[in-house]
């Protein structure tokens, strides 16, 4: 199944995504033993031929087969983002877990994470689409039964009250949905500092005005798929590009964990849980607006990036070449990253962030995008370990979280 990946939307395409996906929600708690995996994808079958279960297989709006257990059955497509968990949850190695989705190696697929699956003997929340025009189901995630959903339509909502509220001139960039995060990017238009000490010598890739301000914002980040905590992170934009350094560090950030859920209960979340999470949100929006929206934040951050972004590289070619390898990015997408870094005529250290993020704008995934924001801010602490012809690069693959 092909990968959701929207980006770049404006908040009329926000709304518009989530609340198509959430009429499409099911979220229901089951025990192992009930599900197996046939040919890649889920199927949830009622082998003891529970009355609880007959009514949630039916409940769900996927049609019920009986014909190929003589149980009632339904099946669940299934996502990249579930078989991860999968791997994970089952300690199946992902690299061999990954080969056996190939087709000649599918049976093996399904007899390994069968057999994990009836040993582990615990009760799994498993979160779906389903189109009950179509009678399809999507298994998105297999989490544990403690997890507690913050939805990406309540994040939305709350955050865009807690800005109305605020009273301030936010502004909404623009935002991206994928099968496992949801990003929503703001600025703050009004709180601007002028840096030329680091942006005197850039030029943006693919032309524009010279600008040397940097305005104010913050990204809102969320998971309804386990791949990350509701997050609210300080945000930088640089007015001549719009590019952005995300200061991880200072962010507000709340992990889903809640509750033990019983099984064969279908989670239908109640107005106390959802207000719950909307006053959760909505405080911390609150906080990070309150703290972020300040000329002193800003010149203290932009007063860090200057004396960390100032700093001249020696081998200033190979440094970007070091710095894209230890990020794991392709090195067809390297090229496109020396690019902007010779484009934009800024040879020290402030020059790499800005291909970079540069990169992340254009070019990136929306979670390659996030991490790359943040990861540009920290490598400028060691930017030195990179700017050498000689360094041997330990890559590592990007966190997604």
């Amino acid at each position: 199944m092909e990968k959701l990946n929207l980006k770049n939307l404006s908040i009329t395409e926000i709304v518009n995504a989530l609340q198509q996906q959430n009429l499409q929600k099911y979220d229901f708690v089951i025990p192992s033993r009930f599900i197996e995996m046939v040919k890649g994808d889920l199927k949830v079958i009622n082998k003891d031929e529970l009355d609880s279960l007959t009514q949630l297989l039916i409940d769900t709006g996927i049609a019920v087969d009986d014909s190929a257990y003589d149980k009632q059955t339904i099946h669940l497509t299934s996502l990249d983002t579930l078989h991860s968990q999968i791997s994970s949850r089952l300690d199946i190695p992902k690299r061999y877990y990954d080969k056996m989705r190939n087709d000649d190696n599918i049976h093996a697929l399904d007899y390994n994470v069968n057999h994990w699956l009836s040993k582990a003997n615990k009760n799994y929340l498993l979160r779906t689409f389903v189109n009950k025009e179509k009678n399809e189901g999507i298994a998105r995630a297999i989490l544990s039964d403690r997890y507690n959903v913050i939805d990406n339509y309540d994040v939305m909502l709350a955050t865009l009250d807690a800005i109305r509220e605020s009273g301030l001139n936010v502004q909404i960039e623009s935002g991206d949905i994928t099968d496992r995060k949801f990003f929503m990017r703001f600025t703050l238009p009004d709180i601007e500092v002028q840096a030329p000490e680091i942006l005197q010598n850039y030029r943006v890739p693919k032309g524009g005005n010279q600008n040397n301000g940097i305005i104010t914002g913050f990204v809102v980040s969320n998971s309804e798929t386990g791949y990350g905590k509701f997050s609210i992170s300080p945000r930088a934009v640089v007015l001549a590009c719009r590019n952005g350094m995300i200061f991880k560090n200072d962010a507000f950030a709340k992990t889903h964990l809640g509750a033990k859920m019983d099984e064969f209960s279908t989670i239908d979340w109640s107005e106390d849980t959802r207000q719950k999470n909307y006053d959760l949100v909505i405080s911390q929006v609150k906080d990070a607006i309150k703290t972020y929206a300040s000329q002193e934040y800003l010149g203290a951050k932009i007063h860090e990036l200057t004396e960390k972004g100032n700093q001249e590289l020696e081998n200033p070619l190979d440094c970007v070449k070091n710095v894209t390898k230890s990020l794991s990015i392709p090195e067809d997408k390297e090229k496109n990253i020396l690019n902007y870094f010779i484009q934009g005529g800024d040879t020290n250290a402030f020059g790499v962030a800005q291909a970079l993020t540069y990169y992340a704008q254009h070019d990136a995934t929306p979670e390659e995008r996030y991490e790359i924001e943040h990861k540009s801010v920290t490598i400028l602490d060691d930017i030195k370990t990179f700017d050498t012809s000689t360094l041997k690069v330990k890559t590592s693959k990007m966190s997604l979280n």
